[in-house]
């Protein structure tokens, strides 16, 4: 039955995968796509559930040595949930019982116009220079998006995703097997540090 329910899911994202496709190729998508060059970096399975997307600016404040920096960054993340990993179990003919696997959370530095701004550097040494590497801004930018995902777990958006996913896959997975679908959390708080 596992398998069964893994297959819907897997063919329900193929299909929406399949409409976007047919969306952006159909006649009129050449008035609304902009073509952009890139390069392919990573392909991953898209049997992931999406429950929370996150753009905040944060200050961005650290030290190498006598350096000092003080920027502002835009950051963006997102909390997800792999469905390949979901444990669902068969309590009888007209019920399930899913557990909600551990959430992904990603962060990464936005790439947007203007979404780094450095306001001061300063060394304390009054004669030194306040310039940074590339290497050292980057250094203090990693700590501060280490410090960030921190904040996403006390500012409790896990908390809300978690929530947010178990109704959908409630919704989903009782729509997709005609079945009540109980949607259990191990975890309410999230997986940080476990």
């Amino acid at each position: 039955m596992k398998f069964i329910i893994k297959t819907v899911i897997i063919l329900a994202a193929i299909t929406a995968i399949g409409v976007l496709v047919w969306w952006k190729l159909s006649p009129a998508a050449a008035s609304r796509t902009n073509l952009h060059k890139t390069e392919v970096a990573d392909i991953r399975a898209l049997v992931e559930l999406c429950t929370v997307e996150i753009t905040e600016d944060i200050p961005v404040k650290g030290h190498v040595g006598p350096k000092h920096l003080f920027a502002r960054q835009t950051v963006n993340g997102s909390i997800s949930f792999d469905l390949d990993k979901l444990e669902i179990t068969e309590d009888s003919d007209s019920a399930l019982t899913v557990v909600l696997p551990p959430e992904i959370v990603e962060i990464h530095e936005s790439t947007e116009p203007n979404s780094y701004e450095v306001i001061d550097v300063w060394n304390e040494n009054l004669l030194g220079s306040a310039v940074m590497t590339t290497a050292q801004e980057n250094a203090i930018k990693r700590k501060v998006c280490d410090n960030f995902r921190k904040k996403i777990y006390t500012k409790g958006y896990v908390r809300r995703a978690r929530s947010e996913a178990r109704s959908s896959l409630s919704v989903l997975l009782g729509a997709l097997t005609g079945k009540n679908v109980t949607v259990t959390d191990p975890s309410p708080e999230g997986y940080y540090g476990k």
